[in-house]
Parts: C-alpha cells; structure tokens; sequence
C-alpha cells in the first residue's frame, strides 16, 4: 500500500501509446505511477502527431482495456504540416475540447501533471488548477514559440515581432507552474526567467529505459559485414539538418570510401526534398521510414555512427534520440549549436560537434572515424557509460514519481 497515493491527471497530447511506433516519455510515467498504486489517467489527442494520422478508435477501446490507468481521448481536428493554419486551428479544437472533458471530471485529481507544449492545453490545464488548487506540474518537452523561428524565412528582428504575442502567452503558462520539469536546463532556464514562484526546477533527460532497450538488440536486422552506417533517428522537416550529411557521404563516395551508408529513420515534411537530394548527388543514402522501436533498437546496435543533425537556428537541446543514441554506445556527430549538448558532447568525450551546413568538415570527421577503430571504441563506450548514469528511466524517472508523490498545493 502506497500511503502517497494520488490521483494524477496526465496530459499529453503528443505521446506515443503502446503498441504504437515510438517509446514516449508520458505513457512511461502513467504506467510506472500506476504501478506504484496512483489512480492515473492519461489524456491525449485522436491525432497523432509524427504520423499525421488519426487513432483508430476501436483500437483505443481495446487498448483501454489492457492499460492499468485510464486513457481519455480527446478529439483533434489534424493537420498535414509541422507549421500552419491547420495545425493551429487543430490545437485550439483539442484545447476547446479538454475544456469540456474538464467539466466531466467527478473528483478533483490531487496533482495535474502536463507536458508543454501544446500551449492552449497547457494553458487551459494550469487555469483549471489554479482555480481548484490543484498542485500544477509542466514538463517541458519544447520551447514554443521559439522552436519555430526556424521555419520562418524572414530577418530575425521581424520574426521576433512577428512572434511576440506567442512569447507572451508562453510566459504566462510557464508562472502558471508550481513545479517546473523539462528535459533539459536550457528549457529549465528558460521558464526560469519568467517564473519565480515555483518551488523545484528539475531537468531529467528524456532518456530511455535501458533493460526495455537492450532487449529489443535480438530483431534481425541484415547489415553487410563491410558496410559503415552512419544513422540519424527522427522527423525529417526544418529544424534538421540531414542534407549536410547527404553531401558529406556523397563527398566520401566521389573519393572511393564506397561502404559509407546514410541511413534515415524517420519521416517527415521534407522527405520528398531530401531524397531529390540524394538522388542528384547519386549520395548513398537510405531512407527506412518510421520504424517500430524495436527494428530502430536492432539498426542502432548495428550502426558505426550517429548523426544528431540539428539546423542552424534550431532550438532541440537533448532531444529522444540522444537517449537512443547513447543506449547504443554510438560515438555522436553533432551539429546542435545548443550549448549544453555541445558541453556534453566535449567533456564526455562522445564525438565530435561541427557547424550545421558544413558538409566538408563533417566528411572529414566521419572519415576519420571510418579508418580509427579504436577512437570509435572509445567514443562509444563513454556514450554507453552517460547513458547508464544519466538516460536510464528506471533511475532518473524517479525524481519526477517522488514529486508527484510530495507535491502540495
């Protein structure tokens, strides 16, 4: 008997549920917090988010039944784009929505616990707490509207104007929180700047549970025993820089280092724009798609190289991949001008950070890499090693389980 036992509001309306592609951080937590004896309910949306597609909804029913919390779907209207209209009136029609599930609720949930963003969810979800004084967790999982600057093609000073209204209302959902959570200090910090009341700022890594991890390793993947894989895991869309990696291994194939695979593990926006690119510079690349974690797991293990292929201007800081590519003990090319990750990168002596866009310098590092075993050897087993200290779920997670469990009003 758990003598903290809660009832726990969750929401999060990007995360992957079991049985679906991906290994989210929010429907780890519902389940961990129910085994703990919490009463969890966890609502998300009818869109999912990576795929563009809608749930199916007598999957969900079914679903539902086998889950230990509770699962609440709340009706999205979708979008096709990473960026537009679409995508806003989406999000406003689920904000809507969860304001009318809100009025349902029978009891009122001893802690709310909400991921950021999206922000009208986030924002609606910190008013009903502060109205019935309810302790209010965010977790945050991106910095809107920052994280979009870069799909703006305007001078800086005009996006900045352009997005102020949008900076605003994040600051007012950030003071809405009594306890801050965000995947890394630079979101932490962020929130910081604007909320002065909240009693704990903790960063905890999305990271990956790694007993989960390392049995996915046995899915056969067939990779031939000369071929080097450089893999990159993710969304293919603006905020990724995957063509400099596409020119870096055309570059290394024009120079006869033939076995030097690229291959892409994901989807995306701008898919169509990269395999164009790869094509024109007769590039070796391949494009996989959205795997099952299970099959992304078994490619990992088996890769050379990982790439953390972040663009100029972007604002990822220690996104889901890190976590995937540490579990793997892969040396890591990163071009994050994050300055946090780049810290890691360096004194844990990953692998190497380059400039995004600098095709020629990363060419030369992963050429070096190609003909130096040994320094692989060593950049992979101290990935390994951060991974075991910092990105394991079952260790790190129980930070954010303990305040749950302390969280007063």
């Amino acid at each position: 008997m758990n003598p903290n036992k809660k009832n726990v509001l969750l929401v999060a309306p990007f995360t992957n549920l079991p049985g679906e592609k991906g290994f989210n951080r929010f429907a780890y937590i519902a389940n961990k917090l129910s085994e703990l004896v919490h009463h969890v309910t966890l609502v998300t949306s009818s869109f999912k988010h990576g795929e563009k597609e809608f749930r199916d909804e007598s999957m969900m029913k079914s679903l539902s039944r086998e889950l230990p919390y509770r699962l609440v779907i709340i009706t999205e209207l979708g979008y096709k784009k990473n960026v537009g209209f679409d995508r806003i009136w989406s999000h406003r029609h689920f904000a809507k929505q969860l304001t009318e599930y809100l009025k349902t609720i029978k009891g009122k949930p001893d802690v709310i616990y909400c991921a950021y963003p999206m922000m009208g969810a986030a924002f609606e979800m910190g008013k009903f707490a502060k109205r019935n004084q309810i302790p209010f967790i965010i977790d945050i999982q991106d910095v809107w509207p920052e994280s979009i600057k870069n799909a703006l093609k305007f001078p800086e000073p005009v996006i900045d104007t352009l997005l102020y209204p949008l900076t605003l209302y994040a600051n007012k959902i950030y003071q809405l929180a009594d306890t801050v959570i965000g995947v890394s200090k630079s979101y932490i910090e962020r929130v910081e700047k604007v909320n002065h009341h909240a009693r704990i700022f903790l960063p905890v890594y999305i990271g990956t549970d790694l007993g989960h991890f390392d049995s996915c390793k046995k899915v056969e993947v067939m990779k031939h025993p000369e071929e080097f894989w450089i893999t990159y895991v993710g969304t293919l869309s603006y905020s990724y820089d995957i063509p400099t990696v596409i020119k870096a291994v055309a570059k290394l194939k024009e120079k006869g280092l033939n076995r030097i695979v690229f291959k892409v593990l994901g989807d995306g926006p701008f898919i169509k724009k990269f395999k164009q690119l790869a094509i024109e510079l007769n590039a070796p690349v391949d494009f996989l798609g959205y795997l099952s974690y299970e099959e992304m797991v078994s490619t990992l293990v088996r890769s050379d190289l990982a790439a953390n292929a972040i663009s100029k201007g972007a604002q990822q800081s220690i996104t889901n991949k890190i976590g995937d590519y540490v579990a793997a003990g892969l040396p890591i090319l990163n071009s994050s001008m994050n300055t946090e990750f780049c810290d890691i990168v360096t004194s844990r002596n990953l692998g190497y950070n380059y400039a995004p866009g600098d095709a020629n310098k990363l060419s030369q590092l992963i050429e070096r890499l190609y003909h130096n075993h040994e320094l692989r050897r060593v950049f992979g087993r101290n990935s390994r090693k951060l991974a075991e200290q910092k990105f394991d779920r079952r260790n790190s997670y129980q930070e954010i389980y303990s305040l749950v469990e302390g969280v007063s009003i």
